[in-house]
């Protein structure tokens, strides 16, 4: 007799909510950050999806707070009266604060896909994971720079790097 195995689940993944960030920055879909980021090979529900993209949305709020409260006391009315200029026809502050959350929610999601197995090959596994997740973030980082260039005054020369001297 054969042995019975399952075959792979390939069904697609149920429709994901859209994750309200605030009045001002927009909303993020979970189905476009499933797309954009493969973790655990199909593995991840959409509550795990939803916390890590609300994760991603709390890192970015903070990470801009200073740089949002500059532009809403100009009068500026959302994140996409920021700019007009368009990246493959999208507002490039929108693109800009989609790619923020989409990599900080990636590197939640592969903090929290640790393997069970106490093997050498699990171990080398998650240290493989902890520098995937290194790598989000910077990513994560370099769009929040890139973002808070955008609106800096005529002159300003804003780096991608901020250190501040103690």
């Amino acid at each position: 007799m054969a042995g019975l195995t399952a075959p792979p689940d390939n069904a697609a993944a149920p429709d994901g909510p859209i994750v309200a960030a605030d009045d001002w920055f927009p909303g993020i879909d979970t189905d476009a950050v499933r797309e954009k980021v493969r973790i655990g090979d199909g593995a991840v529900t959409n509550a795990r999806l939803t916390e890590a993209v609300v994760a991603g949305i709390l890192a970015g709020l903070d990470a801009l707070a200073d740089w949002q409260t500059m532009h809403r006391n100009a009068g500026v009315a959302n994140l996409e009266a920021v700019t007009t200029r368009t990246v493959a026809g999208e507002n490039l502050a929108n693109l800009l604060w989609g790619r923020i959350v989409l990599f900080y929610a990636a590197a939640e999601l592969m903090d929290g896909h640790t393997d069970v197995a106490a093997t050498d090959d699990a171990l080398d596994r998650e240290e493989e994971k902890r520098a995937t997740a290194d790598t989000y973030r910077r990513k994560a980082y370099e769009a929040v720079a890139d973002l808070m260039k955008i609106g800096a005054k005529e002159g300003d020369a804003v780096g991608r790097n901020r250190v501040e001297l103690i």
